[in-house]
């Protein structure tokens, strides 16, 4: 993402938008199994393991690919001089073989990409929404937009969002706009949140693949 790649972008905000659209699916209303409700998670679960199955061939074919070139020899011929070769070394162009050396370099270093690092999460949804949740029954009418605004960590950001989206949800916590692009307001809900329980519930659930 260094310089400007349309194609990158324009997957990104497909597949963003894609999650939100699965996001507001889960926060509505639930559909009874007799009405033909289906769960949204569904359709991430299939496509989690399209996208493992893809990934496994396409290992398959690189492994396949690295055997066959070490297997036959590249077709290659090589002009018998008749004797050893002797280089002069004032005619080598120091330029030419540095431009040269910076060529091969780049072109291992797009060969063998550096292996992915996934750096672990330092905020928990889970905590978040325990920690909003007091705060909203404390103060009984907080701002969200202006709590977001205090926070300098765009991890936590995040994570301060999901967690009010799913506090919503759950009835924890009431959200209120007057207005578009207005504040909004969380006030106390209908239902009590407990961290605790709610961990344990999650847990008894089946769980949608790996």
């Amino acid at each position: 993402m260094q310089r400007l790649d349309l194609e990158l972008a324009g997957e990104f905000l497909v597949m963003a938008s894609w999650l939100l659209h699965l996001k507001s699916r889960t926060l509505l209303p639930k559909v009874s199994a007799e009405a033909g409700g289906e769960d949204p998670r569904h359709e991430l679960v299939e496509r989690l393991l399209e996208y493992r199955r893809v990934k496994d061939v396409a290992e398959y074919l690189y492994d396949t690919d690295v055997v066959r070139r070490c297997l036959w020899e590249p077709n290659v011929g090589v002009q018998d001089l008749g004797g050893e070769l002797e280089l002069d070394w004032e005619d080598v162009d120091l330029r030419v073989l540095a431009r040269t050396y910076l060529e091969v370099m780049d072109r291992f270093s797009v060969a063998h990409p550096p292996p992915l690092q996934v750096i672990p999460l330092r905020f928990r949804v889970q905590d978040k929404m325990q920690e909003l949740y007091d705060n909203v029954h404390k103060q009984k009418l907080m701002p969200l937009l202006r709590h977001l605004n205090s926070r300098s960590d765009q991890e936590e950001v995040v994570a301060v969002v999901v967690a009010t989206l799913e506090l919503v949800r759950l009835g924890g916590i009431r959200a209120e706009q007057r207005r578009v692009f207005a504040e909004i307001f969380l006030r106390p809900g209908p239902q009590p949140y407990d961290s605790a329980a709610a961990f344990h519930q999650e847990a008894q659930e089946p769980e949608y693949g790996n």
